[in-house]
């Protein structure tokens, strides 16, 4: 698995849309591999994290950014996480994204425009 690859994928095919979206475009990407449900939410944490730090997203919540480092913030969603996700919670869908996920993603765009989701 190449995570440059999957970096570029995702920026690609996810820009502007939510979290959850991020999520399923990773499904896709990474459906052919044999990975547990565990290294699936660590590459997409850490997805996320590249993204934070080459400034193309941020996260909030209630309206809000979120304060702290991007590790801090990261580990919001990571706590989070369902322990035992049932089948419908990180399916596809990801309805988990849409009913729990603690915050949402922020897009900045190059010309310093932010799109909110």
């Amino acid at each position: 698995m190449n995570i440059d690859f999957l970096y570029s994928a995702i920026l690609s095919s996810s820009f502007g849309l939510s979290i959850g979206s991020i999520w399923q475009h990773l499904s896709v990407e990474i459906s052919h591999l044999k990975i547990s449900n565990e290294e699936r939410a660590e590459i997409f944490l850490e997805l996320l994290k590249r993204l934070m730090l080459e400034g193309h997203l941020k996260l909030a919540s209630d309206g809000n950014y979120l304060s702290g480092s991007i590790d801090e913030q990261i580990s919001i969603i990571a706590l989070a996480w369902p322990v035992h996700p049932e089948e419908d919670e990180l399916d596809g869908f990801g309805f988990w994204f849409l009913t729990t996920v603690p915050v949402g993603v922020v897009w900045l765009t190059s010309a310093g425009q932010e799109i909110w989701t």
